[in-house]
């Protein structure tokens, strides 16, 4: 393939429909029914999602840590060629096969440094041999096991330090290993999993050794393309803004520029009600390259199928080509066994993957809470609850960001109610409450054990970030603390 077709037919797949991109996290390679044969083991996730808008999936082909009981570490299936049990000897191929004969595009995807190992997944004890053989390349130490909800150091200890050549190489053979011996249609670096690459402050030293990692993956994936006639494409998953992503050692912004990755997958889906996701994805149109924002599944604001649709909803108002699900398999809904919900739960996908779906579907848009594992939020754009608020004082401005157009479909009589429900902690008995949306009165309220409601007009709201300002009336006799806040809209 010449240089030029090659490019062409690069940007060419490079913008294939993408309206969601399901992640697989791989963990049912240990199931009994992978045991059972490759018809079981696809039954499992990805026969439910057919006929879906799932148009690509990101399967996870590499863990560092992941193993089942008595059998083979996942790895090792790759690195030593050990099969991983007697009826699959390797899932991938059983992917990518069933991916290609049913239509749906799928991705490798590499975690760069995964590290449940820290915190005792799977087994209690580390396993990659990169990390048994060379402890000193490790970012910590096993003393500094902790509380990963409070403790950072928790859950980097166990990650592997880039900024030593010989664990970049490491990296680079997983990729160089998929790009030659699978047929997928690309390779996604999950830099997600987990946010750690350098040791403390030496992420910006660290920032021109990735972006050669990264244009090494590059040459790695056109090289392959070259090989087999067929564009091999390079993803990166990343946190959700160009800062997090520089206090990682990530200069997305230099990656995109130089032509180095074909799709940008953003964020760990932690805040993505208000995660300004826009910003990624205008860098990212400006360079041509199509960008898809995580829902993560198993986040807290993400419980409900109103909540889902609400982070579609801003996802989509962001100018994202389509929506990133993480953990989708995890949420907390019917299931026929582990990470395998039943069909019906399948359902809200149609809903999410369209916009025009979307738009008159019931929503609850809210204000995320600080990322509840220590390790994740400096890879998550600022959460703004909870908030404390003086009883008596001026209050405390958020921003509520709203997907929707919903003072249009209030003009057009598709508008059933919308109510802001706060939650608060510690508020006086009798104190009233006064909230504010765009600059208009929405009247005073009392509580009752903390809960407050509002009567929202439809004309008040606006796409985009509304602003909000919550006031606690009475007399100034301490702090009440905002806990939650959602935008609550129904639809006829």
């Amino acid at each position: 393939m010449r240089k030029n077709d090659l490019l062409n037919a690069r940007r060419e797949a490079a913008h294939r429909k993408r309206r969601i991109i399901l992640d697989d996290d791989g963990d049912l390679v240990f199931s009994d029914d992978a045991r059972r044969g490759p018809k079981p083991f696809l039954h499992q996730r990805f026969m439910p999602v057919l006929g879906r808008p799932v148009d690509s999936v990101a399967w996870c082909i590499m863990w560092g840590i992941a193993v089942g009981k008595g059998e083979t570490a996942y790895w090792r299936t790759q690195q030593c060629g050990e099969p991983l049990n007697d009826a699959i000897a390797d899932p991938t191929p059983v992917m990518a096969d069933a991916a290609r004969e049913h239509g749906v595009e799928i991705f490798g995807s590499i975690r760069m440094n995964d590290t449940h190992d820290a915190f005792g997944k799977p087994h209690g004890r580390l396993d990659y041999h990169l990390k048994l053989d060379h402890p000193e390349w490790l970012l910590g130490d096993e003393s500094m096991k902790t509380d990963i909800r409070t403790s950072a150091s928790a859950l980097y200890w166990s990650a592997l330090d880039y900024g030593v050549s010989q664990v970049r190489d490491d990296r680079l053979w997983w990729i160089r290993n998929t790009a030659q011996n699978y047929d997928l249609d690309g390779i996604d670096l999950n830099f997600f999993r987990m946010p750690y690459y350098f040791r403390p402050g030496a992420e910006r030293d660290g920032i021109p050794i990735m972006t050669e990692l990264i244009s090494t993956a590059r040459r790695i994936v056109d090289e392959a393309s070259v090989r087999r006639g067929r564009p091999l494409l390079l993803g990166v998953r990343t946190p959700g803004t160009v800062k997090t992503c520089m206090a990682l050692g990530l200069d997305v912004e230099t990656w995109l520029e130089e032509g180095l990755v074909d799709r940008l997958l953003i964020g760990g889906g932690y805040v993505p009600l208000t995660n300004p996701a826009e910003e990624l994805v205008q860098l990212g149109h400006r360079h041509d390259v199509p960008v898809y924002p995580c829902i993560n599944g198993g986040a807290p604001t993400q419980g409900t199928d109103a909540e889902m649709r609400a982070a579609a909803s801003n996802i989509l108002w962001a100018g994202a080509d389509g929506i990133y699900l993480w953990n989708y398999q995890y949420r907390d809904v019917q299931k026929l066994g582990y990470g395998r919900p039943v069909d019906e739960a399948y359902g809200l996908l149609d809903e999410i993957g369209s916009a025009a779906a979307l738009r008159y579907s019931d929503k609850s848009f809210s204000l995320e809470r600080e990322v509840t594992v220590a390790s994740y939020a400096r890879a998550c754009h600022p959460a703004q609850l909870p908030e404390e608020i003086a009883a008596g004082g001026p209050g405390s401005a958020f921003k509520l960001r709203v997907g929707d157009d919903v003072a249009a479909a209030h003009k057009v009589g598709r508008l059933a109610d919308t109510t802001l429900r706060l939650q608060l902690d510690g508020l006086p008995h009798g104190a009233d409450v006064v909230a504010e949306l765009n600059g208009g009165d929405l009247g005073s309220e009392v509580g009752r054990d903390g809960a407050v409601g509002f009567d929202v007009p439809g004309s008040l709201v606006r796409p985009g970030d509304n602003q909000l300002r919550v006031r606690v009336g009475g007399p100034a006799t301490g702090k009440v603390t905002l806990q939650a806040v959602s935008l609550d809209v129904g639809y006829r």
